[in-house]
């Protein structure tokens, strides 16, 4: 009923992304019988060859005889929200919705420091920070060290403009205000 596509990104690719498997989400239904795990939101991880490598029910204090999963979604910060209905019989729904921590997703999502986009970049590059703070600098470095922008934010994502910037190679630096740096390179087509 519902599909996340689990993504890496690839440093030999350029800052290509590479599907690297898919969380799909659903019901089963038994026809007619009632199983022990029948018709309760499941969640299943395959990688991009198409083969298993997980599978798992959710089940909770809430648990109706009649669950359907609609839809699933997976966060950036590991955590999965399932969207579905829940009721003693048909007819009777109420939708149900879980957010859920699970480490095996978790270890699933590609955890990085920084991340620029689209890179190579034409006018404008979003620059997101993959760590805590409230308050950051970005800053941006052409090859030989010198300072050519400096800008604030509060944000997790951060549009930066890149027109007056020539064609070639920067560095960009993300200080915070909790003493955390990381760095990126950026091309300018």
């Amino acid at each position: 009923m519902g599909m996340s596509v689990i993504q890496s990104q690839d440093t030999s690719a350029r800052n290509q992304d590479l599907t690297k498997g898919f969380l799909l989400g659903g019901y089963t239904q038994a026809e007619g019988r009632i199983e022990k795990d029948d018709e309760t939101f499941w969640m299943l991880y395959v990688d991009g060859n198409g083969n298993e490598q997980w599978r798992k029910h959710v089940s909770g204090e809430s648990r109706k005889k009649e669950e359907r999963l609609s839809d699933l979604k997976l966060n950036r910060d590991g955590s999965i929200i399932l969207a579905g209905t829940s009721a003693e019989e048909l007819g009777k729904e109420n939708w149900k919705i879980v957010k859920l921590g699970d480490q095996q997703v978790n270890d699933l999502i590609v955890k990085y420091d920084i991340k620029i986009y689209p890179n190579p970049v034409s006018d404008y590059a979003y620059v997101e920070i993959g760590f805590d703070f409230k308050e950051a600098d970005i800053l941006v470095y052409d090859m030989s060290g010198r300072q050519l922008q400096n800008l604030k934010t509060k944000n997790k994502v951060t549009k930066i403009n890149t027109q007056a910037l020539v064609q070639g190679a920067y560095l960009v630096t993300i200080k915070t205000d909790t003493n955390k740096t990381a760095n990126a390179k950026l091309i300018k087509k």
